[in-house]
Order: C-alpha cells, then structure tokens, then sequence
C-alpha cells in the first residue's frame, strides 16, 4: 500500500530540504568565512533529512527517489542517488543503472553521491570501469580515487589513457610510492598537452618526490594556465625564499596577481606579508585577496578596526540593459565573503609587529611552520584554505595522510586523527628536499 499523500508530502519536503541544504553545504566547503565546526552543523542538518529519505522505503524510492536522478538538478540528484544508496542493494542499482546512461548536471549529482557515499562497496563499482560509456567511466574512476579506493591494477591500464579525464583522475588515484611502471606513467604525463594531466601529474609526482616535478613546477610557475597556478601554490608551499621572491615578481602581472595573491598566503614568508600590504593599499580590486592572505601569514584578525567598508558601498555607474551579461552566473562567489581591509590601519599594526617575524622563517597565522601548526591549521583554517593544506599534508608524508577535504567531516575526522597520531612522519623540509626519486 502507498504512503498516504500526506506522507508523500514529508518525503517530498526533506528532499527539497536536502537539495537546499546540499547547495549550502558545498558552499561551506569553499567558504574563507567558515570553519570546520560550522561546515559539521550544517552538514547534521543535510545527513538528517538524507536519513529522512533513505527511510522511506520501496515507494518513496520508486515515486520520487528514482524519477528524481532524472532531473537537470544537481544536488536534488546526489540527495536522491544518496539516499537510494543508502537504502540498499535495489536502490543502488537504480543509481548504477542511470549512471551508465546519464549525462550533464545529473551525472555530477550521482558522481556526488558515489564520492561521499560509504554504503556501496567498491568492488560493486568496479566492473562500471569497462562501461562502454567513457563518461561512466570517468564519475566511476574520480568517485573511487575521491575515496581511495581503487586497486593498483586497475589504475595501470588508464595511467595513459587517451582521455584526459580519465588518465588525470588514474595519476591522482598513485599512492605516494608507486611501482617503476607508474613512476613513468607520471614522468610521461608532465610533457602532456593536456593541462588537466599535467596538473594532476604535478601533484601525484611530488607525493611520490620524483625530483623532474618539481622542476617542472618551478617552470610552469609564471604560466597563466591552470598547471601554472597549481604550480605557484606548490611553490609557495614548499620552495625558498628566492621562490617566493619570484611569485611577489608576478603581481606585477594583472592577469596572475590574483592567483599568485591566493599562493602567497600559503608562503608564510614576510616578504610575501609585506607585498600583500602593498597591493591592498595599491588596488583596490584584490585588497580583500591580498588582506586574506596577509592575515593567513601574520594571524591579523580582519575584524574592528582592521575592516574598510565593502565593495559594494562604492558608487557604480549603473550598466546599460543591452550591455548587460544576462546570462552572468549571479551566484557569490567565495571570493565575495572575504573582509575589505582598512589598510592604514592593517599598516599601523604591522609596525608594531614586524619584529616578531624572522624573515628567515615561514609562518601559519603568525606561529613557526611545524607539523603541529599543519596539522592545527587543517583543524582551525577556514574551509577555502584546507584543500591546499591537505594537499601539503598528503606532500609531506610522501601520501601516507591524505585528508580528503571536501569529504563528509566524519571521514576528515578519522584521517586527521591517524596524522596527529604520528607527526614525525610529516617532514618540514622544503620540497626540494623531498624530491628523492628519479
């Protein structure tokens, strides 16, 4: 017998709820304004009403689950493919079935789904790698290395594979020791045309220290593509001071000042502090960029009297209506909840403070970098900063942590746990110190 209308109505509630808390969620995710205790509250309130829908049994699946992974509607497609997952073996293969003939939006929910869902063993999305569909292929491959869950063997034989996609999501899946024949798959992708390989190539070559990355990294640092930027994090990550010298350089260059602005932030260096000073006195279009990463440096909380009035009280000529991008994505972007400096007052105090900061040192909110600080960053740091620091983590311990950061919190929980277990194995050195394979 149906669940009354009445009935119908709750379920159809919490899956409008979950596809809006969904949305809210993955904004957390990319926030500079939230942390991770905030990012764990609003993730409860999405799990209860995806619990809400996993409950309501066979009907509720076949009513509006199942006609839901039809939608062009991403996250109420991941709440629904969740929630079938969670439901059993029937409801996953409802999602199975609609993966290998989806595409567009719809396919990203389901690929969500696949990635945070711990309900569906690996090994039942296993066979879906010789989908005749490459797309399936592909949400299959990005959702098992999102959970680090797919064999070596079945890495192997997409290492070189003629999509990019797919031979970028195989390099990321590397642990941080890979057999000889991985390691020249990895060498091989760095000469790659495609940014998407060579950026993930980058990445999965400097956890596994092969030393050709990391001059491929110093290399594509003043690049404006994609592989660039990743390149000028790296490197303020874990270069010298002539490095970071050669990022503050970049500024100068409208097109990368603000990316390099973003890597900077990462650099802890006081050279990098006091150029983010200049550019939030200089242009006022990246002052909040260079203000946040002023802050990520010295620990200057942008509240009270370090803040400016937003942006958005500056008088604008209104646009013209036949001028105006009617199809311009009206979303905020993470960018828009960073503070606006004051910067006469941000300058005052950097008087006072500057002799506390050794130019010789790197910095992480004002305090010595040290595997402690990395590791207390990735659990105070707002979310926006994370991901970068994961990555740092997963560098430093040659792939033995890899916190997954846009993860549930339950699962970061449990990987940073196994890191502040055993800090000795997170090396401080700087990454050419690292680069110990050929």
């Amino acid at each position: 017998m149906p669940p009354p209308r009445l009935m119908m109505d709750v379920y159809e509630e919490h899956l409008s709820e979950a596809g809006f808390l969904w949305t809210r969620w993955e904004r957390c995710l990319a926030s500079p304004a939230v942390d991770l205790t905030a990012t764990e509250a609003q993730e409860e309130r999405l799990l209860a009403h995806l619990d809400g829908l996993a409950l309501g049994g066979p009907e509720v699946a076949e009513r509006l689950l199942i006609p839901t992974l039809e939608l062009e509607a991403p996250t109420e497609v991941a709440s629904a493919a969740f929630a079938l997952l969670a439901s059993g073996e029937n409801g996953a293969k409802h999602v199975l079935e609609r993966l290998e003939a989806g595409k567009g939006s719809a396919l990203a929910g389901i690929q969500r789904a696949l990635e945070l869902d711990d309900s569906l063993a690996p090994a039942a999305l296993l066979p879906l790698l010789s989908s005749s569909s490459v797309d399936a292929q592909a949400v299959v491959l990005e959702a098992l290395v999102f959970r680090r869950a797919v064999p070596p063997s079945a890495l192997a034989r997409f290492l070189s594979h003629a999509d990019p996609r797919l031979q970028g999501a195989a390099l990321l899946g590397l642990d941080g020791r890979p057999e000889e024949s991985a390691r020249k798959a990895l060498n091989a992708a760095l000469d790659d045309p495609h940014v998407r390989v060579r950026n993930a190539a980058l990445i999965s070559g400097l956890i596994a220290g092969l030393r050709r990355t990391w001059d491929k990294c110093q290399k594509w640092a003043a690049e404006p593509s994609a592989a660039g930027a990743q390149a000028r994090v790296l490197l303020a990550l874990g270069g010298s001071e002539q490095d970071v010298t050669k990022l503050v350089k970049l500024l100068d260059i409208p097109e990368l000042r603000s990316s390099a602005l973003w890597a900077l932030g990462f650099s802890g260096q006081v050279a990098a502090a006091e150029a983010c000073l200049t550019w939030m006195e200089k242009d006022r279009g990246t002052a909040a960029l260079a203000a946040e990463a002023f802050s990520a440096i010295t620990g200057l909380r942008l509240e009270g009297t370090y803040v400016g009035p937003p942006r958005e009280d500056e008088a604008e000529e209104p646009i013209p209506l036949e001028e105006e991008d009617l199809d311009a994505d009206l979303v905020p972007g993470p960018e828009d909840a960073l503070a606006t400096p004051a910067p006469d007052a941000v300058v005052a105090w950097w008087k006072e403070a500057r002799a506390r900061f050794d130019p010789g040192t790197r910095y992480l909110r004002g305090t010595p970098f040290s595997a402690q600080s990395l590791l207390g960053a990735l659990r105070q740091e707002p979310m926006r900063r994370r991901g970068v620091l994961a990555l740092e983590l997963a560098i430093r311990s040659r792939g033995q942590f890899r916190l997954e950061a846009r993860a549930f919190t339950r699962r970061q929980a449990s990987e940073l746990a196994r890191a502040l277990a055993a800090p000795a194995s997170i090396s401080p050195r700087r990454f050419d110190g690292l680069m110990t394979q050929g």
